[in-house]
């Protein structure tokens, strides 16, 4: 909108009902030198409308009377097109509720029809030309940041100085499964899942005035918990006065399940390397021990005190020897047989080698199973073993006559997931780490191998497991097998 600037023709269009006020005006731009104008003349409404679309014009000037119609509504249609535009409303005497709803509605400037001359009119259109220049290059920003906004991959949010939610981006709207009218009127603090960190957080922002990759958890509309970094900064007016808050929210509750595939990966090595160093360094001495036990018995075959003792010392040496065996077969790489099977038929297998414990106790299993899934390479013994670990560990884990197993199969793309729930009594947060580690058991007398070895043949399958729990409602393990990863 700088036509005048560069010396280039001013194009005007009049929309008045009355031929004679068009004239008035166009004499008085027709005296103006510094500019060349060209101005037309549309007493019409709809054709008005239909200029006004076309967009080719640089300034209208609007009567607010145009005969039955309405000046401002035609005044916010053609705001409508495009804000901005460089339009004066031409009203009469004594009318300035008139000329002040223009001005709201988007109008540039207003004229006095009964009080304009050439240098009002020449100055209320330079105006109008300016202010559509700057208006435009503020929507022109406001677009593309907006965009930026919208567009962006990580969920952005502003709040008030209250910390209520005044806007969010589509992925803040759908990581959390609200609408924007919904998440609008909601505070910061609804999303925190643990008091803990929401009295940190707060702290921070009221001591630091930002917040920077936090790693915190968040929950969503179903109270699901995300992990998540959040990082919030003030917002401030020229007056340094607090206007409210801008964050950027990270889900990375992907990024901790490789990390702690990692983690898993790297003591399942470390066991492995310990467990073939035990074996040599143990096994060894055990053999003499039991060669020479295998003499003493020989000499001392009359005496039977010294039987008994020695009964103790083969039943114990006997116990060293499968442990070892047992931490040897839980920690190294498992050598898979492929065959072509369906995860349905190994649940199956699985709940069999189950099914007396489970009648004993009176637990109800629930089998939700997706009969559409297809077959593909397994090891169907082995995996069948892992399942009976997983569902032992329900067993145990729920009461009797009350206790729910829950058995399920499912489709996702070119993966399949298998998932064993039980409404148990759950496994404190501190110990989910920890349940794949050798030895590490709650059991008594369990010597913790059971979930290792599982893990194991799991990984051996391409596969990747994942244990989700909350004390007093039940754990549920989740594997998912890439069906695209095997081949027989």
């Amino acid at each position: 909108m700088t036509n005048e600037m560069l010396g280039e023709t001013i194009n005007i269009l009049v929309i008045d009902d009355d031929e004679d006020d068009f004239v008035i005006v166009n004499d008085f731009l027709s005296d103006i030198k510094t500019s060349l104008f060209k101005v037309d003349w549309e007493p019409n409404y709809q054709k008005a409308q239909q200029l006004i679309a076309e967009q080719s014009y640089d300034v209208y000037l609007i009567d607010f009377r145009l005969g039955e119609s309405n000046g401002l509504e035609l005044l916010k249609e053609a705001v409508s097109y495009q804000p901005g535009r460089p339009v004066i409303m031409l009203t009469g005497q004594g009318e300035p509720e008139i000329d002040f709803k223009a001005m709201q509605i988007g109008a540039a400037d207003y004229l006095v029809k009964d009080a304009i001359d050439a240098q009002s009119v020449e100055r209320s259109i330079r105006y109008a030309l300016s202010n559509a220049h700057a208006v435009q290059k503020l929507y022109e920003q406001e677009t593309k940041y907006r965009a930026l906004f919208q567009q962006a991959l990580n969920a952005i949010f502003i709040t008030d100085s209250e910390q209520t939610i005044m806007d969010a981006n589509p992925v803040m709207l759908s990581m959390f499964g609200y609408k924007l009218e919904e998440i609008q009127s909601l505070n910061l603090s609804v999303f925190f899942a643990k008091e803990k960190e929401q009295y940190t957080f707060q702290q921070r922002i009221k001591n630091e005035g930002y917040v920077r990759d936090m790693e915190i958890v968040l929950k969503d509309k179903k109270g699901r918990e995300h992990n998540c970094n959040l990082s919030i900064t003030q917002l401030t007016g020229t007056d340094q006065k607090l206007l409210g808050y801008q964050g950027i929210i990270e889900d990375i509750s992907e990024k901790k399940k490789i990390q702690l595939e990692l983690i898993q990966l790297e003591k399942l090595i470390m066991t492995g390397n310990i467990a073939r160093s035990i074996a040599h360094e143990v096994r060894n001495p055990l053999t003499n021990i039991n060669l020479a036990l295998e003499q003493f018995s020989f000499e001392n075959d009359e005496d039977d005190t010294n039987e008994i003792y020695l009964e103790i010392i083969k039943r114990n040496t006997k116990r060293i020897n499968q442990l070892i065996t047992q931490m040897l077969k839980s920690s190294k790489p498992s050598n898979l047989n492929l065959k072509t099977a369906s995860l349905n038929n190994v649940l199956e297998s699985s709940l069999r080698h189950a099914n007396d414990r489970l009648k004993l106790q009176e637990i109800k299993v629930v089998k939700l199973y997706d009969q559409n899934l297809e077959a593909f390479p397994l090891d169907e013994e082995k995996l069948s073993m892992a399942f009976l670990n997983i569902i032992t560990n329900a067993i145990e884990a729920v009461e009797p006559k009350r206790g729910v197993v829950t058995l399920k199969t499912k489709k996702i793309a070119n993966k399949q997931a298998v998932q064993i729930c039980d409404n148990g009594y759950g496994i404190p947060e501190d110990e989910l780490g920890r349940l794949f580690d050798a030895f590490h058991t709650g059991k008594k007398g369990g010597m913790g191998l059971g979930l290792t070895s599982t893990q194991n043949i799991v990984h051996a399958h391409g596969a990747k497991i994942s244990v989700d729990s909350t004390v007093d409602k039940g754990t549920c393990f989740t594997i998912i097998f890439n069906t695209n990863h095997q081949k027989a």
